[in-house]
């Protein structure tokens, strides 16, 4: 992106990928502003009862924000391409603007990851679940003792993830089954098998899915060959959440939490399968290996899925200077 024409020509492209409509009256007509005092990008509605004017940002993140489109673009380049997060330090650092505006800019891209509208489908096969603790081990005082699991204090956040590609996260207040049944009956079809610990609350919950499996992990029990029961992949989601708070955050709040695993839940669900064959000769024979690995897919791509929904997710500042999102 050389200039700021640039980057607004890519975001057009991005947002308006099939035809450019106007955003007040949703008019699909407009024409361009080309004189010499109007802002560049700046088209107005051809409609009669209308004929107001509007740009690409309208409604959008960067319409609020007053940062240039090219930093924009920049700062949802390093979040995409960053395997465990970026901190807003950092950002900071990279783009040339300070902390308090990259904090923003993170934040804001988070916004687009949520998945609120539910685009993503249910979660169908085998979907596994579990509860996990966000937060780093608490400092050390004499003659004080920290509890551990359901007795802690640390935020409790409920995962679900089929083995394909596909898995979600919510902040849960308990992991009672009136507050985890309603949740995942609506993640996970009915027609599922379903894989969890041998926690009691899923006990009731599992009889509305076509089957339940359990694995103790209390009994150092991980899987259950026969029955193809273990939760290793939502462990390795919640392992993806540790990883973040470990090497790059180092803290995560309640207030934003939710955020903070939209965009990590956002990286896993946008994964493709790559499949590697090679061959293994031993001193008898010669045997095939076959290997799936997980990549991200290419950051255009994710960069497309990300700004086509960048039309009514907005960011306001609160008069304490923070952000509020309506």
């Amino acid at each position: 992106m050389p200039s700021e024409r640039h980057a607004r020509i890519f975001l057009e492209t991005m947002i308006w990928a099939s035809s450019r409509h106007y955003r007040h009256c949703g008019s699909p007509s407009s024409t361009p502003i080309h004189r010499r005092s109007a802002r560049s990008g700046l088209y107005q509605c051809s409609e009669r009862e209308c004929h107001l004017q509007c740009m690409v940002t309208i409604k959008t993140l960067m319409h609020v924000l007053k940062l240039d489109l090219l930093i924009w673009i920049s700062a949802t380049f390093l979040v995409l391409t960053f395997s465990n997060g970026i901190s807003s330090v950092v950002m900071a650092r990279i783009l040339g603007v300070n902390q308090k505006a990259a904090w923003k800019m993170d934040h804001g891209i988070r916004e687009l990851m949520d998945d609120r509208e539910a685009v993503s489908a249910r979660l169908n096969g085998v979907a596994e679940v579990d509860e996990a603790y966000v937060g780093g081990a608490p400092k050390f005082k004499k003659g004080v003792k920290n509890k551990r699991g359901r007795g802690t204090g640390k935020p409790m956040v409920l995962v679900s993830a089929d083995r394909t590609v596909q898995a979600k996260a919510t902040l849960i207040p308990n992991a009672q089954g009136a507050t985890l049944g309603p949740i995942m009956k609506e993640w996970i079809d009915p027609s599922s098998a379903l894989m969890t610990d041998s926690n009691t609350a899923y006990r009731k919950i599992g009889r509305s899915f076509a089957s339940h499996h359990t694995v103790n992990h209390g009994k150092r029990q991980y899987s259950r060959p026969s029955k193809g029961a273990y939760i290793n992949t939502v462990e390795a989601v919640n392992s993806q959440v540790q990883r973040a708070l470990i090497g790059v955050y180092h803290r995560l709040g309640r207030q934003h939490l939710q955020r903070y695993l939209d965009e990590i839940l956002w990286r896993w669900n946008h994964r493709q399968q790559d499949v590697k064959i090679r061959n293994q000769k031993t001193s008898s024979e010669t045997k095939t290996i076959v290997t799936t690995v997980w990549k991200p897919i290419p950051v255009v791509e994710q960069m497309r899925g990300l700004l086509c929904c960048a039309v009514g997710r907005q960011v306001r500042r609160t008069p304490q200077w923070g952000l509020s999102w309506p």
